[in-house]
């Protein structure tokens, strides 16, 4: 792609709301993790008695553990929703602004190979009787 389609392509409204929905996913996304993780984190420095307390009475697995088993599995969870998103709303829309910029793009060449055909019909030299009669040949 040549850079007038990638300027039609970030002058599209479609692509302004796809960037900005993608964005707003994404960062949402990315807040819940940062707040998961520190929760942890924090819980592990100011209060480690409930990090290591036991999830049932006679259980061998601690509350720690289990809270970080469940980040990495929710973690997963939501990159797979992100991934959905992405590959049904996103790569849809995507696709939509890439061939409406490339349309356009083709019909301008289109038009302008037709205004500037007359011209360059007009610019166009005789056959050169020179090289044609072996003059050329030195």
């Amino acid at each position: 792609m040549n850079e007038a389609v990638y300027a039609r392509i970030r002058a599209n409204p479609k692509f302004v709301s796809l960037v900005e929905r993608r964005g707003r996913l994404a960062w949402t996304l990315a807040a819940i993790v940062f707040v998961l993780f520190y929760a942890l984190v924090l819980t592990i420095a100011f209060a480690p008695g409930v990090i290591g307390s036991r999830v049932a009475p006679g259980s061998t697995l601690s509350v720690g553990i289990a809270a970080g088993l469940f980040q990495f599995v929710f973690f997963w969870i939501l990159t797979a929703l992100y991934v959905r998103k992405a590959n049904t709303d996103y790569d849809a829309l995507t696709a939509e602004v890439v061939d409406d910029a490339v349309a356009a793009d083709v019909a301008a060449t289109r038009e302008a190979a037709t205004t500037a055909a007359p011209a360059a019909a007009a610019a166009v030299t005789p056959p050169r009787l020179r090289e044609a009669s072996g003059g050329a040949r030195r």
